[in-house]
Parts: structure tokens; C-alpha cells; sequence
């Protein structure tokens, strides 16, 4: 990635998505570039001259800053996303799945749309206990969809010089059906460390691992609630409306409740 886009709109929120992007460039050595989408040519100069405002207001460091008019944010965002020499960054409001179903959500078309992960900070987002990404932890779970992240976090690893750490939850209700058959301790560990080994020797990079246990997003979110410059990362179905809502989705659970940043990759 040579170039780090930030999804901006004219809410206050956004401008943790900026601290994000200018924070993830840095490590990266890549350029920064605030962009914009208005539905109407007639709407860039007040969305220029509003963000223009907001970020001098904050004291952030200066951007280049790219406002465009076109009639679907999510399309134009999502085509950004999947562009090989740049990331996305974007703020999530952490809309819970029945509203999203009600009034939609761009950062959800986005991840839906995209073709490559997308930076994505939550509602609780802290960019002073994550101001550099010291650990990337990945969310497996045994599926070959949630192992389609890896390439992608191998690579970003390297480039970031962070540690790469493999994440297993193992469902409490799960867990005692195993335990009675005497397997559990085999099982946790063997996936992981398979895993693991393989990773290293595809990748050229030392990989660790932890089990945890109970409701994925609970447990998922206990894990990272005192920890310091470290990135989530992970795969989502991206499933929208009345299914999302049935089926439920981790990544969005997580998402609302992490202070960290979230990669999302939907394969």
C-alpha cells in the first residue's frame, strides 16, 4: 500500500477514523488522503470547506483532502477499498444489526462491496492506547473462509513489523460436548498450532497463537480490553438485513465494543 485513503463525512466521528489513518500511514510510510463523498456536484464546496474546518479545528496534521460527487458512497468507497496500492479506512458507527437493517450503513456496503480488507475504528476506538500496531491478532475458527484473511495479514505484518498472533474461541457449549469425550485440550491446541506451522513456513514469519473460551465476540473483546497498540483482524459472511439479524455477526459485535482497530475482509 503506497497510499492510505480516510473516509470522511461531516460527523465528528469520523475524525477518529483520520487519527487512524494518519497513525496506520506513518507505520506504514504511506501518504495520507482524506476523501469524501457528496451525492450531488453542487455539495463539495460546503463538504470541503465543513472538513477543511473540523480537522484545523482539531489540530491535525494537514491532508490532502478530495471530495467527490457520486450518487452511491458505498460504490465508490468500495472500488477505493479494492485497489491493490491503497487501504481504506473508514469509521464505523457500530450500528447493531436491526437498525442497520432499518437504515442501512455505508461502512457495511463498503466491506460488502470490497475486494480487500478494510481499516475499520468503532464507536469506542482510542487512538492513545493504540498509537502504533505493535500485535496483528487474526480470528480463525477452523473454516477455510476465516483462514481467506491470512495472506492479506501475513503480508501487512511484515510491512508493519508487528507480531501475528492467531485467536481461537471456542464456544462454551461446544467446549463441554468435547470435554466429555476427553478431547478438548487436543483439539484446541492442534488446529491453532497446525495453523500456526503453516503459516510460518508459507510465510517466512514467526506466528503464536491463544485459545479462548466462551461467546466469540464476549470473548474476543475480554481479550482486548487492556491491550495497547495491537489490530484485530478478520473475516465476515457481510450478510445484510433480516439475515444478519437471524444469524447474528461477530465482527459487528466486536466492532461496536473494541477499542482497537478492526481489519474486515469479506472473501
Amino acid at each position: 500500500m503506497q497510499k492510505i485513503f480516510v473516509a470522511m463525512d461531516d460527523s465528528e466521528d469520523s475524525l477518529r477514523a483520520l487519527a487512524f489513518g494518519q497513525i496506520f500511514a506513518a507505520q506504514l510510510g504511506a501518504d495520507v488522503n482524506v476523501i469524501s463523498v457528496v451525492p450531488m456536484q453542487g455539495d463539495i464546496a460546503a463538504r470541503r470547506s465543513t472538513l477543511q474546518a473540523r480537522i484545523a479545528a482539531h489540530h491535525l496534521e494537514a491532508v490532502t483532502l478530495d471530495v467527490v460527487a457520486h450518487d452511491s458512497a458505498k460504490e465508490y468507497l468500495g472500488d477505493l477499498a479494492s485497489q491493490e496500492s491503497s487501504g481504506l479506512c473508514m469509521m464505523a458507527h457500530g450500528r447493531r444489526p436491526v437498525s442497520e437493517m432499518l437504515i442501512g450503513s455505508v461502512t457495511a456496503g463498503v466491506v460488502r462491496r470490497a475486494h480487500r480488507p478494510v481499516y475499520l475504528c468503532g464507536p469506542r476506538y482510542d487512538s492513545r492506547a493504540h498509537q502504533q500496531v505493535d500485535v496483528l491478532a487474526v480470528c480463525v475458527d477452523g473454516s477455510k473462509l476465516s483462514e481467506q484473511i491470512l495472506p492479506h495479514v501475513a503480508a501487512l505484518s511484515k510491512r508493519l513489523g508487528a507480531r501475528l498472533q492467531l485467536l481461537q474461541v471456542m464456544d462454551t457449549s461446544v467446549a463441554r460436548k468435547s470435554t466429555a469425550l476427553g478431547h478438548t485440550d487436543v483439539m484446541e491446541s492442534a488446529y491453532l498450532n497446525a495453523l500456526a506451522r503453516r503459516v510460518e513456513s508459507e510465510q517466512a514469519l514467526e506466528v503464536d497463537w491463544e485459545v479462548l473460551h466462551g461467546d466469540p465476540a464476549d470473548s474476543i473483546v475480554s481479550y482486548l480490553a487492556d491491550s495497547h497498540n495491537i489490530m484485530l483482524a478478520m473475516t465476515t459472511h457481510g450478510r445484510s438485513g433480516l439475515s444478519q439479524v437471524v444469524a447474528g455477526s461477530v465482527s459487528h459485535e466486536v466492532l461496536h465494543e473494541a477499542s482497537c482497530p478492526v481489519v474486515v475482509l469479506r472473501p
